[in-house]
């Protein structure tokens, strides 16, 4: 099958890292494994963050050229199928449902978000193109139960709507473990004995700033425990992050941005994984660090809770309770039978859920009602 790809927020190959950017390489990995061929159709975004609607014209209008380039493009003649990832309202699609018509051919969308507040809006336009793109869409690939929510409410009892869970590839555990003590000697400040703690986010501004301030504070309050915290990222915001942790400094390591391969190296060397995820919709570094069996402590947000289960792979606390999520910190860090036993909890869940193979299993049913499974 040849699948028509387009990720109107950011493509995927993009230069700046994200969890955006994974998602849609993983949709792309998820399909070729099953052996169908994956045509990008376009680079450009549509973005616009700032609600200015003249900019989004103009996204509008440059996107529009690449439209009509593939509706007389031979090649877009033979494509199966239209799969369009993330769409909402500063983000629409303004390729994939217009050439789905045009070559008459299902039309695919993953991770759609709809917010009937932004109707009268600064993003009016990109609203109503979302909107027209749920209510076509012969499938919505529901990712984050937030969404699913709102899009049921636009979609009542519609059959388009599918669950699916978050994914990555199962992660590469053969070979030794990292000796930690070499990784002490290169990169020092560490204590091989204490209980390892790793983050992997973006410096930014926003609620990747809240989240370094949350977990910060959390920290300063269990600094009289045995613990060691690897932050993996970098961004324009780096000095005001590291200001956060300033007091706790030497018992934390900030490595900047690694390339994945060493980051799995510090998953394979870390005890837990631990990031409020403030507002996020799942986070994808959490999902990875639950593939290596990582218990993980974030708050309650978004799809968190599709990845966390409290008291099984980690700790879900909500968003509120700050003395409640110090106080689940303060346990990982001190118990190491509740770590041991979390971890083993995250492997089966990652197995059975959110790997590479469950993705498969999943897609194959939703892709055979339109006959087009293989």
């Amino acid at each position: 099958m040849k699948i028509g790809f387009y990720a109107p927020m950011k493509h995927p190959g993009h230069p700046v890292p994200s969890g955006d950017r994974k998602i849609a390489r993983l949709f792309i990995e998820l399909f070729e494994s099953l052996g169908h061929e994956v045509k990008i159709l376009s680079l450009l975004s549509s973005w616009e963050g700032k609600g200015d609607t003249g900019e989004q014209e103009k996204h509008r209008r440059a996107i529009s050229f690449d439209l009509d380039r593939l509706m007389n493009d031979e090649e877009s003649r033979k494509l199966d199928l239209i799969f369009v990832y993330h769409v909402y309202h500063k983000s629409p699609d303004w390729i994939g449902l217009d050439l789905a018509r045009f070559l008459d051919i299902p039309y695919l969308i993953a991770e759609a978000s709809f917010a009937p507040r932004q109707a009268e809006g600064q993003w009016a336009m990109g609203h109503e193109r979302t909107r027209e793109c749920i209510l076509s869409a012969d499938a919505i690939l529901c990712l984050n139960p937030v969404d699913e929510h709102c899009i049921s409410q636009l979609l009542p009892n519609s059959r388009a709507i599918e669950t699916m869970r978050p994914f990555v590839a199962s992660p590469e555990l053969r070979g030794d473990l990292p000796d930690r003590s070499s990784l002490v000697n290169v990169y020092g400040g560490l204590d091989p004995q204490s209980v390892w703690l790793i983050c992997v986010a973006m410096m930014r501004s926003g609620d990747k700033l809240r989240s370094y301030r949350e977990l910060s504070a959390a920290l300063k309050s269990i600094s009289g425990e045995n613990w060691n915290l690897i932050v993996v990222g970098h961004g324009k915001r780096h000095r005001e992050v590291r200001a956060l942790f300033s007091s706790i400094d030497d018992r934390c390591l900030f490595t900047g941005e690694l390339a994945q391969t060493q980051i799995a190296g510090w998953f394979r060397t870390a005890d837990c994984y631990v990031w409020p995820s403030v507002n996020e919709a799942f986070g994808m570094s959490l999902l990875e660090a639950t593939s290596y069996g990582l218990p993980t402590l974030s708050y309650d947000y978004g799809g968190v809770g599709t990845i966390i289960e409290d008291g099984a792979n980690g700790f879900l606390v909500h968003p509120e309770d700050r003395s409640l999520f110090t106080d689940r910190l303060k346990l990982l860090v001190s118990d190491q039978s509740t770590r041991s036993r979390m971890a083993a909890h995250a492997h089966r869940k990652f197995s059975s859920s959110h790997s590479l193979e469950a993705a498969q299993i999943r897609i194959c049913g939703i892709l055979k009602q339109f006959d087009i499974s293989s």
